[in-house]
């Protein structure tokens, strides 16, 4: 079936489709989660899972009417993304991490080199200057959430503060790229 027509069944109540994708994904979606992300298998099950019910919801809302690409590509970003809210959340997920997903070494060898890329991310990040600086270290650093930041910084909506910092990641990645090439 083509995904146009899975979402108007889903959307018309046949939840018979549902569990077909559901069916179709999970094991994938549960080696991708650990392979890629650390997640135990128990806890990619279970962000497998909230990222079905996010999928269906979606298209009961209408917040999803067309796909650009497949049911899997959309489940697996809600998926990443769900993983990404739970790292914030529990704090293993840090800027410097967020940083480090450019071309550079993830995980370091040992505590110099942690300590060095940390000090990379620091002078990068205060070199970005603000809002952006401020921007990055209450959302990563103090859990503060988008809709906080806005008010906080005084902008229109957590949208708006989602753009900017997704720019101003951008600008910290490449400062930190030219750092980094330097040394």
């Amino acid at each position: 079936m083509t995904e146009p027509l899975i979402i108007e069944e889903i959307k018309n109540g046949d939840n018979s489709q549902l569990a077909e994708i559901y069916k179709a994904y999970r094991s994938e979606f549960v080696r991708w989660a650990s392979s890629h992300y650390q997640c135990d298998k128990e806890e990619a099950r279970d962000i497998y899972q909230a990222s079905i019910i996010t999928l269906y919801d979606n298209i009961i809302n209408e917040k999803l009417k067309q796909l650009n690409g497949s049911v899997k590509t959309y489940l697996f970003a809600i998926g990443k993304n769900k993983i990404m809210e739970l790292r914030r959340a529990d704090k293993k997920f840090d800027l410097t991490q967020e940083v480090h997903r450019i071309d550079i070494e993830d995980e370091p060898d040992n505590e110099k080199q942690k300590e060095k890329q940390l000090e990379i991310v620091q002078r990068c990040l205060e070199k970005l200057g603000e809002p952006c600086r401020t921007m990055l270290e209450l959302y990563y650093y103090h859990d503060t959430g988008l809709d906080k930041l806005a008010e906080m910084l005084d902008y229109k909506n957590g949208d708006t503060v989602k753009n900017l910092k997704s720019r101003c990641l951008i600008r910290l990645r490449e400062l930190v790229t030219q750092e980094l090439k330097k040394h």
